[in-house]
């Protein structure tokens, strides 16, 4: 009985790791389509457009280097783009140009927050220690 439970939690747990890999997988796919969706965006000089894929690039290649630090991005880049239609190029565009704008709105609000736990702290008296 004892053994068949082992197995039984040993079989749950690869099943649960495996899912978590094709999901990290998946994750790290989609942020390589952003990087390259960034680039296409970055080349077109003097345009809104440049700064716009310049910091889908910055901010992706964050998101990659923070899961996967040694990952041969090239190397994926070029499979995704080969992959790439002018549709997939359209729907990743906005997809990647809403996960930033989301992320930005994030930290804006921690701006707004920390401004005004600096006012609360300056409003507070102080108190000594004597």
């Amino acid at each position: 009985m004892w053994e068949f439970t082992r197995l039984s939690v040993l079989v749950g747990v690869l099943a649960l790791l495996s899912v978590q890999a094709r999901s990290q997988a998946v994750e790290t796919i989609t942020d390589v389509r952003c990087v390259v969706v960034g680039m296409r965006l970055a080349g077109v000089v003097n345009s809104p457009q440049h700064s716009a894929g310049m910091a889908l690039v910055l901010y992706y290649i964050g998101r990659l280097d923070g899961r996967v630090p040694k990952l041969d991005i090239e190397d994926l880049m070029i499979k995704e783009i080969t992959r790439m239609t002018n549709v997939d190029y359209d729907s990743e565009t906005k997809r990647c140009e809403g996960g930033l704008t989301k992320r930005g709105q994030g930290i804006a609000q921690i701006g707004k927050d920390l401004i005004e736990r600096g006012h609360k702290m300056t409003a507070e008296p102080a108190t000594s220690s004597k």
